[in-house]
């Protein structure tokens, strides 16, 4: 029985089917807390080491960042994606 963060405030919901809330960390007036929304995706980014094979964070639909058909990736996930680019150091030097 999870609790998902709407605009007017927290909604505690019952049910079997309901989804997880989304696992991404932002700032909520000046303080790092979980964004709670209901989830529509699941992280597909590599795990770390000792764990499941994708990292499989829940995620809504604003913090999941899409980069193929059907695979999305969580905030931290898609930072590391995008910074093992190698075609993202060949401009840096004109920036």
């Amino acid at each position: 029985m999870p609790y998902y963060r709407t605009s007017f405030g927290m909604v505690h919901m019952r049910g079997s089917k309901l989804p997880d809330p989304c696992g991404a960390r932002v700032l909520i007036a000046g303080h790092e807390q979980i964004c709670m929304v209901a989830s529509d995706y699941l992280c597909d980014g590599q795990a770390p080491t000792g764990q499941s094979k994708t990292c499989d964070t829940p995620l809504c639909k604003a913090h999941a960042r899409q980069i193929g058909r059907n695979q999305h990736l969580c905030p931290s996930c898609f930072l590391q994606h995008r910074d093992a680019d190698p075609q993202r150091s060949l401009f840096t030097s004109l920036v």
